[in-house]
């Protein structure tokens, strides 16, 4: 008898962990506004992050974004997600979040990208973290998406291709 409970609790611990690995991989693919719609413990764990925080309003609401994607960094599965301004088509600042289910935390970054058109532009340095301030690798990683991001399509393929 008391091997059956055993078997039971051991078959609803697997499937509870099947659940939340299904629940978590729900993820990708979704708009950030989506998953502050959908996803509660990302929707809270983003909100504690940006609290009393200096923000344009569309970071509230993360309207323009861009598909969800899994990461792994440092052993975890992460998923990144990023959001832009509305009015600056893009180009104008940017919302990198990095949400960590194991941790119910948000690591992001709030991207003012440099002005290619005026020398000396020095917004970047505007530029700040959301949630305190990263691990080594989280901060790296942030970093080098959002630069990559200001790239041009013919820049992108030029770098690609001195890769190789």
């Amino acid at each position: 008898m008391q091997a059956k409970h055993i078997l039971s609790a051991l078959l609803l611990a697997g499937a509870a962990t099947m659940a939340t690995a299904a629940g978590i991989e729900s993820f990708v693919g979704k708009p950030p506004s989506r998953l502050l719609k959908q996803e509660p413990q990302f929707a809270k764990a983003y909100r504690a992050a940006i609290k009393d925080q200096d923000l344009p309003d569309w970071t509230n609401r993360l309207a323009v974004g861009f598909p969800t994607e899994r990461v792994e960094l440092g052993g975890k599965t992460m998923f990144l997600t990023s959001a832009c301004s509305p009015q600056g088509g893009c180009s104008d600042e940017r919302m990198y979040i990095l949400y960590v289910p194991d941790e119910k935390s948000i690591t992001g970054f709030f991207f003012l990208p440099p002005n290619a058109d005026a020398s000396g532009d020095h917004r970047m340095a505007l530029s700040r973290w959301i949630g305190g301030v990263p691990p080594k690798e989280r901060s790296d990683f942030l970093l080098q998406r959002a630069l990559d991001d200001t790239k041009s399509p013919e820049e992108k393929a030029t770098a690609k291709e001195t890769a190789k």
